[in-house]
């Protein structure tokens, strides 16, 4: 009998040691299928669908490969997912396996989650430190806290960013080892750690910066990887290896500056005011050059206007200059600066210099391979601090990949309930970049065609933008909420959507309704849950990554198939390299992506072996499209049906034929 057996299989260590835990072949394979990889020093994809167990199923491995002297990082897609392993799963592990397999395993964060007590003490000392409400929480919070992470404080903190550690204003000389840098212990431990759980983000930033230099970065090095949630790669990764300069980014330098001061003489400030005042004015001017532009995503190439492009031009040279100055002014100097006013000039200087240097890429000095465009939120006229972002992104990130990350790991395994395509994995290993590895689907050991039904419309005229069109949809969204008695997610492909859906059923149907953007998803989860009859309106964060188990959650009702917005830059960029390279992207790109979400949003219904239910899927293209075949076939193996009484019947426990 294998290792993986023995703790996973029917009569195994933790078939005995965890309560509720139930065998399931899947979850076996998948762990078999990980061990190989690692054994073999090959990367890995496995797809496991819901309930399969796929954290035990990568973790065992991870373990068994700890205790030959494996380092081993796990990145997940969500700081809240890091979260549940160190806190739940691991704890779990640790217990049942005991003294035979013991290994150590820490969460680690990026530097921004920890506080910074000399960035608090300088703080404190600001005259703005007089205005701010919620300081004297935060320290007391400082004085009892023993990880310092943000996570701990208990309410959100508008001016985190002053007295949290970041790399510009952390130099450690005048530090040196003291114990108490809440960033540094940290990182010390998790150094020593034989697992290391992180979140995407954290760990593409770290390949960006080592990229630029081996030696720097901010995790240790590893020999074995584990993505989970490994669908979200490529656009995490397309993030880091840009470039983002948001409208927030020069007024927090001002900020700084302007609390910059003389400790001798407080009225007294270090960076002359008529500067900062000429950057904010530039800065504002930046933006609201783009803000006014009215689209909310487009190139930069896409503006059009002469004047415009030469007035952006003219004014991010300008604020590169006033970087310059500035750096100038903030340079210490022993005979006139007073020593305390070191460690925050240097990190001012810092900040101004990394500024300088991501708008030389934007409007200077493009990165090879990239696009430039401008993504703005909250709609027109919110005022001047709606934000507002410009962005350099890497047309695909498969090359950079295949040369940073896939030679330097020794094995990587790449996991996801919808990582294949049409029940393959080329579409993910193309978008990554990766070549010869060791492949697995594992399906659900859920019974989805006792517990489930799937509905299509056939009737409907494929969608459209058109208020008719708009008004059938939100009709059948009333029908098939009043046949569920509420207990529903009505899951959107846009915003406009949403919005004119809600709008129109708030008060038509008898039902407790909440819509996504009320409050956080966790509170509105939290009240969907309590009302027991609720239904919720929801897009994109509510597709994924959300559990509501048991007769609160009936029925799910997408709008569409999930196909992307094809005008976005992202998407555009994507398509036009597929075009110039010959290939189709419709097939290559569109429907692998509107595949894996409409997976996605699928997995919302059925969460338990008791749970049983409805996914509705409001567009005819299912069954009148050829490529809607496709996307039926790669769902979950559920009964169909065209009939609203079949609906009706099986949500009443009946066996109607479909």
């Amino acid at each position: 009998m294998s290792i993986i057996e023995q703790l996973l299989g029917k009569n195994g260590t933790l078939t005995d040691f965890l309560a509720g835990y139930e065998y399931r072949p899947q979850q076996v394979e998948m762990a078999r299928a990980v061990l190989e990889a690692f054994e073999n020093k090959k990367h890995c994809l496995v797809e496991a669908g819901t309930g399969v167990g796929k954290t035990l199923a990568y973790l065992i491995p991870a373990i068994l490969m700890a205790k030959k002297g494996k380092k081993i990082l796990v990145s997940t897609h969500t700081i809240n997912l890091q979260e549940q392993l160190v806190r739940k799963d691991i704890p779990l592990l640790a217990e049942a396996l005991g003294d035979r397999y013991p290994f150590e395993a820490v969460v680690m964060k990026g530097r921004g989650n920890y506080l910074c007590r000399r960035n608090l003490d300088e703080y404190m000392g600001s005259l703005f430190a007089t205005e701010d409400p919620d300081l004297s929480k935060v320290l007391a919070w400082a004085r009892q806290t023993e990880t310092g992470d943000v996570a701990d404080l208990g309410f959100s903190y508008a001016s985190w960013g002053e007295v949290s550690s970041d790399p510009d204003r952390c130099t450690r000389q005048r530090c040196g080892d003291d114990p108490g840098c809440f960033y540094y212990r940290h990182r010390e431990i998790a150094f020593e750690a034989d697992i290391i759980v992180v979140n995407h983000s954290l760990f593409f930033s770290d390949l960006m910066i080592k990229a630029g230099d081996p030696a720097a970065g901010v995790l240790p090095p590893y020999d074995l990887v584990i993505f989970d949630e490994a669908h979200h790669l490529e656009d995490i990764a397309s993030k880091s290896f840009g470039v983002e300069f948001s409208n927030y980014r020069i007024p927090t330098l001002l900020g700084r500056a302007r609390r910059l001061r003389d400790p001798g003489d407080r009225s007294k400030g270090i960076v002359d005011p008529l500067l900062i005042s000429l950057l904010e004015e530039r800065g504002n001017r930046l933006f609201d050059l783009f803000r006014d532009v009215r689209r909310q995503e487009f190139f930069f190439s896409d503006i059009g206007e002469p004047e415009r492009e030469k007035a952006i031009q003219e004014e991010a040279q300008g604020i590169v200059e006033n970087l310059d100055d500035m750096g100038r002014q903030l340079t210490f100097d022993k005979e006139r600066h007073d020593p305390e006013l070191r460690d925050p000039m240097d990190g001012l200087r810092r900040t101004c210099s990394r500024l300088k240097g991501d708008l030389l890429m934007l409007f200077y000095q493009p990165l090879p391979e990239t696009f430039n465009w401008c993504e703005k939120a909250g709609g027109e006229g919110k005022g001047r601090r709606s934000l507002c972002v410009l962005r350099q992104t890497p047309v695909q990130v498969s090359n950079l990949l295949a040369a940073q990350l896939w030679p330097k790991a020794e094995s990587a395994a790449l996991t996801s309930a919808t990582l294949s395509c049409s029940g393959s994995f080329e579409y993910i290993r193309s978008r990554l970049g990766l070549t010869e590895c060791v492949e697995a689907i594992e399906g659900s050991p859920f019974d989805f065609e006792s517990q489930s039904l799937l509905y299509v419309p056939v009737h409907f005229d494929p969608p459209s933008d058109k208020e008719e069109y708009a008004q059938t949809v939100i009709e059948e969204i009333e029908r098939l909420v009043n046949i569920s008695q509420g207990r529903a997610f009505v899951l959107f492909t846009s915003y406009r959507m949403l919005n004119a859906a809600y709008n129109a059923l708030i008060g038509r149907i008898p039902y407790p309704t909440f819509k996504q953007g009320e409050t956080s998803n966790p509170k509105l989860l939290q009240a969907f849950r309590e009302a027991g009859d609720g239904v919720l309106f929801g897009t994109h964060s509510f597709w994924e990554g959300v559990d509501v188990q048991g007769d609160a959650l009936s029925c799910v009702i997408i709008d569409r198939l999930p196909f992307s917005v094809p005008d976005t830059p992202t998407n555009r960029a994507r398509v036009e390299a597929i075009e110039q390279a010959g290939g189709d992207w419709f097939y290559e790109y569109a429907m692998p992506q509107a595949q894996i979400r409409l997976k996605q949003g699928f997995g919302r219904l059925i969460r338990t072996r008791q749970d049983r239910g409805v996914v509705a899927i409001l567009d005819s293209r299912l069954a009148k499209k050829r490529y809607g075949k496709e996307f039926l076939k790669y769902l979950p193996p559920c009964r169909k049906t065209k009939r609203l009484e079949t609906v009706a019947s099986f949500l009443n426990g009946g066996e109607q034929e479909a």
